[in-house]
């Protein structure tokens, strides 16, 4: 199956970006360490493959979903190998005292990416999956970016969380 057939594109729409900036890319990418906050979902995996080809120095993956991290190691050691740098995925709650200890035992980060949030929320009828938007959309960007300002990162990129705050 031809997946651009089926989303009815003749081709991807980054590629001709991606191709032209091939080498800047590598160039910022390669020797950075980065960081990848709900890097085991779906958009948060394919942002992982990305780093990863482009050989970072040290490359740490943060989820609260062990399984799907078991599966993004699995899909890289078997499409793309094993790469030259630190690469390590961690089950970790970035609200945890464990993801405080874990990131003040690390090297400054030159890139964090925090992909995580709650999409799919209904918040009138639920408080307690609001309380937990809250502090993951909300609370959580707030102290990744603070911490990414502290440490003197390059760039903080944070995904979108509208579709949560807006059910």
């Amino acid at each position: 199956m031809n997946l651009m057939e089926v989303i009815g594109r003749s081709r991807a729409l980054f590629d001709s970006d991606v191709l032209s900036r091939k080498q800047e890319l590598r160039e910022k990418v390669k020797g950075a360490r980065i960081l990848v906050i709900g890097g085991a979902g779906t958009i948060g995996q394919a942002v992982v493959r990305e780093f990863f080809k482009r050989d970072p120095a040290s490359l740490h993956v943060v989820d609260i979903s062990e399984n799907n991290l078991v599966e993004l190691v699995r899909d890289i050691r078997s499409t793309l190998g094993y790469g030259s740098g630190d690469f390590q995925t961690l089950p970790l709650d970035v609200g945890s005292r464990y993801f405080d200890a874990f990131v003040e035992s690390q090297e400054p980060y030159d890139y964090i990416c925090n992909l995580s949030a709650l999409k799919h929320v209904r918040s009138e009828k639920d408080p307690y999956t609001l309380m937990r938007m809250l502090e993951v959309n909300v609370f959580n960007t707030v102290k990744t970016a603070r911490m990414a300002a502290q440490m003197g990162a390059r760039k903080y990129f944070a995904v979108s969380t509208d579709k949560a705050a807006n059910p």
